[in-house]
């Protein structure tokens, strides 16, 4: 049985330290080298990035477990510069506020080739960065909301940032092959998968996405450490908001990525392998029953 923790507080790092809770922590050794992945694809304000606050929860909770070291790490979009782009949006000075050791865009250090056997969507494979050989731990921070082309982005799709960006341009924007695009997403976490995941749904997009859309404002974070239940839980949410008809009317089930990180044996395989453990948050019976 894997726990997701689904929160609603007034302070926001509050509700990341009850969600980690919820979800029976994190397990991360102690003297360990933890990597956090916020998003900031874009140059683009919450739900388009990562909640700074979101983030400051995070690493408090890593904190925690006295680790070595903390690396914050992320690599923005094709034309964008990464560490610009976080201070921007204020995710860097959240991160130097907090005291960590280092903080870099993927692409400062190298990248690597990898050819995982059952990515085969990935026909030439794709490139990881260097530095992710280095880690003993990551946590990412995706955000609950729509695509306009993958239909959704949250833990499955937050992966797609370890890759480089000639890899990034393989995938099938806006061909309308929601397959195809699915596979490729669930297949780029054959490696180097996270270990945890502190999703923000503070705010989100129910439509178009992911930098502009539809606003809503549930105020919750999500934790756990299973990237499908995490997924599901995320999707069922966006039901409950009232979303795009090919989330709304679909099971959370149904949806490619879903199925082939199933295939792929990434994480759970139904709801009854799901136990949510809620705080605050009213509306969690709905959510559940949206996990259909």
């Amino acid at each position: 049985m894997v726990n997701v923790g689904v929160v609603r507080k007034k302070d926001i790092i509050e509700s990341v330290k009850t969600s980690v809770e919820l979800a029976g922590g994190m397990n991360i050794k102690k003297n360990s080298t933890v990597l956090i992945r916020p998003n900031a694809n874009s140059a683009d304000f919450p739900p388009g990035s990562t909640n700074p606050e979101v983030l400051i929860g995070a690493i408090r909770a890593v904190k925690e477990y006295d680790p070595a070291k903390i690396i914050i790490a992320e690599k923005s979009m094709t034309t964008l510069d990464t560490i610009k782009v976080m201070k921007y949006l204020g995710l860097y000075q959240a991160a130097e506020s907090e005291g960590v050791d280092e903080i870099v865009s993927f692409e400062d250090g190298g990248w690597k080739k990898v050819h995982p056997s059952k990515a085969s969507s990935w026909p030439h494979g794709f490139s990881v960065p260097i530095i992710l050989d280095t880690i003993d731990y990551m946590v990412a921070l995706p955000i609950v909301k729509t695509h306009w082309t993958a239909l959704f982005t949250m833990g499955l799709k937050s992966q797609i940032s370890i890759t480089s960006d000639p890899d990034r341009r393989q995938l099938p924007h806006g061909q309308n092959n929601d397959e195809l695009f699915g596979n490729m997403i669930a297949e780029a976490n054959l490696v180097h998968k996270p270990d945890f995941y502190i999703t923000d749904a503070t705010k989100c997009f129910v439509t178009d996405g992911p930098n502009v859309g539809t606003l809503r404002e549930p105020g919750i974070v999500m934790a756990t450490g299973d990237v499908i239940a995490n997924d599901v839980v995320g999707l069922a949410l966006l039901k409950t908001l009232g979303t795009i008809d090919d989330i709304q009317d679909n099971s959370v089930w149904d949806q490619p990525q879903i199925r082939r990180a199933i295939e792929l044996g990434l994480g759970v395989k139904s709801k009854k392998e799901i136990q949510i453990k809620s705080d605050g948050v009213k509306e969690i019976e709905s959510i559940k029953e949206n996990m259909l």
